[in-house]
């Protein structure tokens, strides 16, 4: 099975640099439709994910504030005590009390490994 995998993910890797781009491991949450999502998507080499560094989580926030540039917060993952999903399950927690009603209908999480 992990040959399987590994030769599966060689071959992602080689499509997606064909098109300018590299795989990353990508979560998301849309707090107003209730949806989870996890995948892997390309994304091309000069986007936030694909230079963000190996050892860090990169979360950004689409809210009515910030529609075309979201609020990205970047840092390094050492364990689950400062991983980007604690990180945004607080950050989600303090949004909802303190946010107005308008900006609140939307949050975004997405998280690169």
């Amino acid at each position: 099975l992990y040959t399987k995998v590994n030769a599966l993910m060689k071959e992602r890797v080689e499509s997606a640099a064909e098109m300018g781009c590299v795989p990353r491991h990508v979560s998301s949450i849309d707090a107003k439709a209730g949806t989870i999502e996890v995948k892997i998507v390309d994304v091309p080499l000069n986007h936030v994910f694909a230079i963000t560094p190996p050892s860090c989580e990169c979360v950004r926030f689409f809210t009515e504030r910030h529609r075309s540039y979201p609020l990205i917060i970047q840092g390094p993952s050492a364990g689950a005590d400062s991983t980007a999903s604690a990180l945004l399950a607080e950050l989600v927690n303090l949004m909802r009390n303190k946010v107005s009603p308008k900006s609140r209908h939307r949050v975004v999480r997405e998280i690169v490994n």
